[in-house]
């Protein structure tokens, strides 16, 4: 799902969907509270046609993210640590006259992401695992739906088994599979976890998650957090992706329950990446400490960092001064003197609209992101 336009993740699917849906509708104003990937396709579609957009975001976020919906000029307001927090605030009277676009409260969310079935099953036939990264258990929810309209067309003859991955940060949907009890903690205690991409901590679509895993006689599984940033490195290598840390989750599920028996020698599986790392730049910083010195590797971190924001913002462009806006702790000359070494690359391009300078990346910046290993050794 990482070459989906115009954000990189499985949510342009719903991007797509709910914008048309809202214009059908003669909406001209849409509201979305997420933890990041509906919201950046919600804003990057609702700036493709004309619509006001305005974003609800907690503070526990992908910067990614958060600079995709900050470029595609949503309206941005941060409330509470997770998505749990903010939720309620986009049914605000005040919301009344704007389309919902918040996965847990608009059903064609499962609609558009239900899609991914039928193209598992166009290119590759029925798997006999599907792993899928679980937040709120929407993602699940939709492929369990996609193969079972399948079935009860009589395309396919059955439906293949869920494996449902949370991180062991915070795994409320795997700890009711297995019925532990819940954290003592309390749920008000902030998690600590790279996955920010499904860190839920009482998930909506807990129950049909639990009940589509059960039915389709699949399991559910935790991964240890240390295992996330190895299994990215492998994708990279191995498969030329660049997945968030979420969808890493994915791999790190089918070594551990490979150890633990659970798949036969010819069981075909497959597993979802549901976003682009791009989004999370401390993906970037660990891939890039892979250089030989501690020098090189923070020069080549903040040219990652940069060359990222530039390719997230791919359709409307980005100004210098946004991208020290998003990364932070960079002084102004030196986004420009960064700028001004990607461009000599020919990794990036520059375009004046009246005053502004504004620079979007070019087909040699997007192959280098499509393979940093490459990157490392230009740069």
């Amino acid at each position: 799902e990482t070459q989906n336009p115009y954000t990189n993740s499985f949510k342009d699917r719903v991007g797509a969907l709910l914008i048309s849906h809202a214009r059908s509708w003669d909406y001209e104003k849409v509201v979305c509270a997420s933890n990041g990937n509906q919201g950046a396709s919600i804003a990057a579609y609702a700036s493709l046609k004309g619509l006001k957009c305005v974003n609800i975001i907690p503070k526990e976020i992908d910067i990614g993210k958060r600079a995709q919906i900050i470029t595609y000029n949503s309206e941005l307001i941060i409330k509470g640590e997770t998505v749990d927090d903010i939720l309620k605030y986009s049914l605000d009277p005040q919301y009344n006259l704007y389309y919902q676009s918040t996965p847990e409260y608009n059903p064609l969310t499962i609609e558009a992401q239900k899609t991914i079935s039928f193209e598992i099953y166009q290119q590759k036939g029925v798997p006999d695992w599907v792993i899928v990264p679980m937040g709120s258990g929407e993602l699940l929810v939709s492929i369990w739906k996609g193969f079972s309209e399948l079935k009860e067309a009589d395309i396919i003859n059955k439906v293949p088994k869920l494996i449902g991955v949370q991180s062991q940060a915070s795994a409320p949907i795997v700890d009711n599979f297995f019925e532990k009890s819940k954290n003592k903690k309390g749920n008000k205690e902030k998690i600590n976890s790279l996955a920010l991409g499904v860190l839920v901590r009482d998930p909506i679509f807990k129950n049909l998650a639990l009940k589509y895993i059960k039915k389709s006689k699949g399991t559910a599984i935790a991964i240890p957090e240390n295992l996330i940033l190895s299994s990215i490195d492998e994708l990279i290598r191995n498969e030329g992706i660049l997945a968030e840390p979420a969808s890493a989750l994915t791999l790190s599920a089918v070594y551990t329950l490979e150890r633990q028996g659970i798949f036969n020698n010819n069981d075909k599986i497959t597993c979802l990446i549901t976003g682009s790392g791009l989004k999370a730049p401390y993906v970037l910083e660990a891939i890039s400490s892979r250089t030989k010195t501690a020098g090189t590797g923070k020069i080549l971190s903040t040219k990652l960092k940069i060359l990222s924001q530039i390719s997230l913002s791919k359709i409307n462009g980005i100004d210098g001064t946004k991208i020290r806006e998003i990364i932070g702790s960079i002084k102004r000359a030196a986004v420009y003197q960064h700028l001004k070494e990607l461009e000599s690359k020919n990794l990036i391009f520059r375009k004046k609209e009246g005053k502004i300078v504004l620079y979007f990346i070019t087909d040699n910046g997007r192959k280098v992101l499509d393979a940093l290993d490459i990157l490392i050794t230009l740069l």
